[in-house]
C-alpha cells in the first residue's frame, strides 16, 4: 500500500491539529472528550501538521470524521483507511460493525453510501439536544411535590466509563481502567428498573447522558424520567450541564428529552456498517 494514501495515526502531542474540526458543534462532543483526553481513543489525519481531514475513533465506541473530501486523495485515504484499519481491527475484536458520525452533506453520503467490499452500510439520521434549565426546573417542582410510592428508590452508583474487556484494550487505554462517572438507579425493593448516567464523554462543563428501562413492561411508567431527574440534579449542583443523543427513529427518547426540557439543536447522519456474512 502506498503510504501517500494512507491517514497518519496521531500522538497525543498532535491532538491539537485537528481541533478545529470538531469545535462548536456539540454532537462532536465525544469527538472533543477524546483530543482533550478526557476518553480513550485513536486520532488520524492525512497530515501532523495543518491536515484537511480527520478521524477519531472514542474507544468502544464511534468514529467522527470531518474535514475536506472534495479531492480524490483524501477520498482514496478515507476508505483505505477504513478497509486496511477499521475492518482489521473489528475483526481482531470479533465485532462485527462500526459507525462514523459525518457533517450532513451530499458529498459524505455519497462517498460512505458507495461501501466496502463485504459491508453492508446503512446512513440513519440523529439529534443533539440541549438542555433549557428553566423547563426542567419546574418539572423537577412539580415531581418533588409527588412522593415516591411504595418500593420505590433511587439511588446514585459509580459505572466504569471504560468497558472493553482486557484482550480489547490497548496499551494507550489502560489509564482509563477505573475511570467512573455516576449513574441514578431507579429500584423496586433491591431490582434495579431504570438508569440514567454520565456516560463518560464531558468536555468542560458539558456531558451526554444515557437513559434506560431495561424491561419493557417497565416502560411508561416513569422510571426513566425518575432517574434523568435525579441524575441532571445530581450533576447540576457541580455545573455540569448535560446533552442528549437520540435516533430520529427513537420516539420514546425523543418524547423524554422534551419532558426533561431538553430541545433538539442539531442533526447529522451515522453511517452503520455491517460486516456480512
Amino acid at each position: 500500500m502506498n503510504e501517500l494514501n494512507k491517514l497518519l495515526e496521531l500522538q497525543p502531542e498532535n491532538f491539537a491539529a485537528v481541533y478545529d474540526f470538531y469545535a462548536g458543534k456539540k454532537h462532536h462532543l465525544p469527538a472533543l472528550s477524546v483530543l482533550l483526553e478526557n476518553y480513550p481513543g485513536r486520532v488520524f489525519a492525512d497530515h501532523t501538521e495543518a491536515p484537511t481531514l480527520a478521524v477519531i475513533w472514542a474507544t468502544g465506541r464511534w468514529m467522527y470524521a470531518a474535514g475536506d473530501i472534495s479531492t480524490e486523495i483524501n477520498r482514496l485515504k478515507l476508505m483505505v483507511f477504513l478497509q486496511t484499519v477499521v475492518v482489521p481491527d473489528c475483526q481482531q475484536r470479533q465485532e462485527k460493525w462500526f459507525e462514523i458520525y459525518t457533517d450532513d452533506s451530499d458529498s459524505w453520503t455519497e462517498l460512505l453510501k458507495l461501501g466496502i467490499a463485504g459491508l453492508s452500510v446503512d446512513r440513519h439520521m440523529e439529534s443533539v439536544y440541549e438542555f433549557n434549565i428553566e423547563r426542567f426546573v419546574q418539572l423537577k417542582n412539580r415531581r418533588a411535590a409527588i412522593p415516591l410510592e411504595g418500593d420505590l428508590s433511587v439511588a446514585y452508583e459509580e459505572f466504569p466509563v471504560l468497558t472493553l474487556p482486557e484482550h480489547n484494550r490497548s496499551a494507550r487505554d489502560d489509564r482509563f481502567v477505573g475511570l467512573t462517572a455516576t449513574g441514578a438507579v431507579v429500584k423496586i425493593r433491591d431490582k434495579v428498573v431504570s438508569f440514567c448516567k454520565n456516560n463518560g464523554f464531558s468536555v468542560n462543563n458539558r456531558y451526554f447522558i444515557d437513559v434506560d428501562t431495561y424491561a419493557e413492561s417497565e416502560r411508561g411508567k416513569g422510571y426513566a424520567t425518575l432517574a434523568a431527574v435525579s441524575l441532571i440534579s445530581h450533576y447540576l449542583d457541580q455545573g455540569m450541564l448535560p446533552l442528549w443523543e437520540t435516533t430520529h427513529e427513537n420516539m420514546a427518547s425523543h418524547k423524554l428529552a422534551l419532558r426533561l426540557g431538553f430541545e433538539p439543536v442539531e442533526s447529522y447522519p451515522v453511517f452503520a456498517f455491517v460486516m456480512e456474512g
